[in-house]
């Protein structure tokens, strides 16, 4: 994953440094202040793709004074009086979205963006004991998400060939992982399929010679417990998770 990460980095700054660089040569080329798609927020409806990075994240709520159990002590030989739970803390890993764009004009600088992708996302849960020694054991959750963004899109007057803009919003989301079928003495953490994220963020936009190019970063934080209790050896320990996530996403649109 770490590899990957390095990867979509890497594109992602050539591209963006490629793009901004032919907006500059463009305009200097025909020698005015920029004019590239001059009627593009004029149009009631266009559509787009977007290609993004996300760092997927939880926020752990766990149960005070949540003690270790008898079962994994075994496993580890561990006498039943000198280890406790210390705490339990998430760690986030790269992953990547793909999906469309379409957006519609409400007023002269506000669009309504409706933003279907797919996304994958891992991360981990980490517990750490203390005892005779001091050890970690993680626990890594995979997800497969289908986002269902619905966004409110404040942009600024256009300057030349490049524009601000602020978004807002909601998502609902729907993770197919969380259905992958688990042998019953499997100890493992498991999620509910279902989460609804309020969202924020902001981005630029640059108006090249045939489409338009934005990048854009936005936080997304999860309404809903997703843990499922089920009071098995790793989720007894904990009261609730809910997800976070920060995207980076470089959109498309014509």
């Amino acid at each position: 994953m770490l590899y990957k990460k390095h990867i979509f980095k890497s594109l992602c700054a050539i591209l963006a440094f490629l793009l901004i660089g032919n907006t500059i040569k463009a305009q200097y080329a025909r020698g005015d202040q920029g004019g590239n798609l001059p009627r593009f927020y004029k149009q009631h409806i266009h559509f787009g793709f977007s290609i993004g990075v996300n760092n997927t994240d939880f926020r752990v709520h766990a149960k005070p004074n949540s003690q270790l159990y008898t079962n994994l002590m075994d496993t580890i030989n561990y006498p039943k009086d000198t280890l406790n739970l210390k705490s339990i803390s998430s760690k986030p890993e790269p992953g990547f979205n793909l999906g469309i764009v379409c957006d519609v004009r409400l007023q002269e600088y506000l669009r309504l963006r409706f933003l279907p992708n797919i996304a994958f996302g891992s991360r981990q849960l980490i517990y750490s004991f203390a005892g005779t020694d001091t050890f970690d054991v993680k626990k890594k959750i995979e997800s497969t998400f289908i986002n269902f963004p619905l966004d409110l899109k404040l942009q600024s007057k256009r300057i030349g060939n490049f524009g601000a803009y602020a978004v807002g919003g909601g998502n609902y989301s729907i993770d197919l992982a969380s259905q992958k079928k688990q042998k019953p003495d499997d100890q493992v953490v498991r999620l509910r399929s279902n989460d609804f994220y309020y969202e924020a963020g902001g981005g630029v936009d640059f108006y090249l010679p045939y489409f338009k190019l934005s990048l854009e970063g936005k936080v997304m934080v999860g309404v809903k417990n997703i843990l499922i209790q089920d009071n098995k050896l790793f989720t007894k320990p904990v009261d609730k998770l809910n997800s976070h996530i920060f995207l980076f996403t470089i959109t498309f649109e014509g």
